[in-house]
């Protein structure tokens, strides 16, 4: 697209020279006189029907000079392109490189427009072929690196280069700072993102897509308020912009204002009723919301539209474990493991369920199936200890609370946890000492107060004890019970 606008305003000088020089001289208008130049002009005209038919009769002409049939190719290209004829669009793009091959300047941008119709197209080989003849021809051309980059695909490492160069290149150039922005946040690095995303935003304040990619990479980071505001702007500025209500959505999602999420995923559904990800995510809301229900409703629907989707299964079957509907809940997590058998959480889940039925050998395996596929699963570790202490597997407890604690030592709930087992296997200071750091991380824990008070008494501390028995009830009267 950058190249037509070039091409058109060459037809336009063109123009403009010839009836100029026709006026200087007193004589009739040159190359076809005045109906040429009105053609001329309509040639670079925003409609794609005009400027075809005008460029249309300029390529047929038999008495202009080619460079008027070059660029008016060029600019018939752009417009059937504009109207997505684009087999035709890449037939006068290589029809207009052939006819002035030693224009070096001009064929390398439109090899970059042929590249970006190939691209549309789906041929990634030709647009990718494009781009390198036409940084081949000008190795200054921003534009070319830009658009190569876009199809480089997971090469990030060579995608991250070329937008370097753009941007050394053309350092006002927007669509270069949020493309490598683009990728830095695919990469993880989301706050070089955001600087890039902060570049194109000084740069170019209305660049709604700017704001909408920095509030993605603001959503990544956990700054749900600045990934809402940015959201927000972006709707502001461009009210059409495909999924920028969804965007705002799953940035208040993220940012944990369900009800907010609700109202903004709403307003999605109502642009795009068929909008998978916009359904399942109002779904999630409503489950934060404590409405499992209604979450099940939005599952189902969007399950209704694609019925792969793996996390609506999920997220269905976490319903109805809120429900205590355990065997709806199982049957959703094996479809989920049916088609990804991959998918860690869902063994993790589905053994909460198994447990809860009373089937400790079958939680047991799918706990053990999480760990074997995420080595460092907290919450399979953490589930697989409250089974294991529940069924009286004291010391194999105590390891997998020991794991929880290694992967993440400032788990409250692992140290309570492991306190406990300690308590059950009768290793009164080894509890004393798990229970302390539980309540060191979180003096709010009643519980872990009970537990304690029960250690002190077997060592026979009873001020201690009764100590801690007063601080649990004053937290938790129901621990009295």
């Amino acid at each position: 697209m950058r190249t037509a606008v070039s091409s058109m305003l060459g037809l336009l000088v063109l123009a403009c020279a010839a009836s100029g020089a026709g006026a200087q001289s007193g004589a009739a208008p040159r190359h076809g006189g005045e109906q040429s130049n009105l053609d001329r002009l309509s040639c670079s005209s925003p409609t794609p029907d005009v400027a075809i038919a005008s460029c249309t009769k300029l390529i047929k002409s038999g008495n202009l000079p080619p460079e008027v049939r070059d660029l008016a190719l060029r600019n018939r290209g752009f417009a059937y392109q504009s109207r997505g004829d684009l087999d035709l669009a890449v037939a006068d793009y290589t029809a207009a490189m052939k006819l002035d091959p030693r224009n070096a300047g001009l064929n390398a941008r439109t090899h970059v427009d042929r590249g970006l119709v190939y691209a549309q197209k789906g041929d990634q080989a030709a647009a990718l072929a494009d781009y390198n003849e036409a940084l081949a021809l000008d190795p200054n051309l921003a534009s070319a690196y830009v658009d190569r980059a876009a199809i480089l695909g997971g090469d990030n490492i060579r995608a991250l280069a070329d937008l370097n160069e753009a941007v050394r290149l053309k350092p006002g150039d927007t669509a270069a700072y949020v493309g490598r922005g683009a990728v830095y946040a695919n990469n993880g690095d989301q706050d070089h993102a955001i600087a890039d995303f902060s570049a194109a935003i000084e740069l170019n304040p209305a660049d709604a897509v700017a704001w909408r990619d920095r509030g993605f990479a603001y959503r990544a980071k956990g700054d749900g308020v600045r990934a809402v505001a940015d959201a927000a702007e972006a709707l502001r500025l461009d009210p059409g912009m495909t999924s920028t209500d969804k965007d705002l959505a799953l940035s208040l999602q993220a940012g944990g204002d369900p009800k907010e999420a609700i109202a903004a995923f709403d307003k999605a559904i109502e642009v795009n009723p068929l909008d998978v990800p916009a359904i399942k995510g109002r779904g999630d809301s409503y489950l934060a919301e404590g409405d499992p229900n209604r979450a099940i409703a939005d599952f189902n629907r969007a399950l209704g539209l694609n019925a792969k989707l793996v996390s609506a299964y999920n997220d269905r079957g976490v319903a109805y474990l809120d429900m205590a509907k355990w065997d709806l809940a199982i049957a959703d997590f094996t479809t989920v493991l049916g088609l990804n058998p991959s998918f860690a959480a869902a063994y993790v889940n589905r053994g909460e369920a198994l447990q809860a039925k009373g089937d400790a050998n079958a939680a047991i395996a799918d706990f053990d199936a999480a760990i074997r596929l995420e080595p460092v699963m907290i919450e399979a570790y953490r589930q697989r200890a409250f089974l294991r202490q529940d069924i009286g597997e004291t010391q194999d407890a105590i390891a997998d609370y020991s794991q929880v604690i290694a992967l993440d030592p400032k788990d409250a709930e692992a140290f309570r946890g492991r306190g406990f087992a300690e308590l059950a296997a009768r290793n009164n200071d080894a509890a004393i000492t798990d229970l302390s750091a539980a309540i060191s991380l979180n003096p709010k824990d009643a519980l872990a107060y009970r537990f304690r008070s029960m250690a002190y008494v077997r060592k026979n501390q009873l001020q201690r004890a009764s100590l801690d028995d007063e601080a649990a009830l004053r937290l938790d009267p129901r621990v009295g019970r």
